[in-house]
């Protein structure tokens, strides 16, 4: 059985970061959003709510935001976060997504949640 790649957006620049998930109404293009070094998130003019992860430095999820609504900003609580990654909302839900897993397991949970 073959799984189809998860497709992350990497936001490394000022304005991929600004953008993040953007004004989009559905995840068309990529799958996630991965912003390295940053520990805030903010829903600004998004249309619909979303799932914040912050990871630490070992790839560990050190804290899980569900569903978070538009017009929020997020910060972390958690001193060892590094990077934030943002996600469908309900995606960490439904994949049992909890702080203390590996960003790479919830991925792979995700590949195999999405598979028919």
């Amino acid at each position: 059985m073959m799984l189809a790649p998860l497709r992350v957006k990497l936001a490394q620049s000022y304005a991929d970061r600004l953008r993040g998930v953007g004004l989009r109404v559905a995840w068309r293009e990529f799958d996630a959003v991965c912003m390295p070094r940053c520990r805030a998130v903010h829903t600004l003019a998004l249309a619909r709510p979303i799932d914040v992860v912050f990871v630490s430095v070992d790839t560990t999820i050190v804290e899980v935001r569900h569903r978070v609504r538009p017009w929020r900003i997020v910060v972390t609580r958690a001193p060892n976060a590094v990077d934030a990654w943002e996600f469908p909302a309900g995606s960490c839900e439904a994949c049992g997504v909890v702080a203390g897993l590996s960003i790479d397991a919830m991925l792979c949970r995700m590949v195999r949640s999405s598979d028919p």
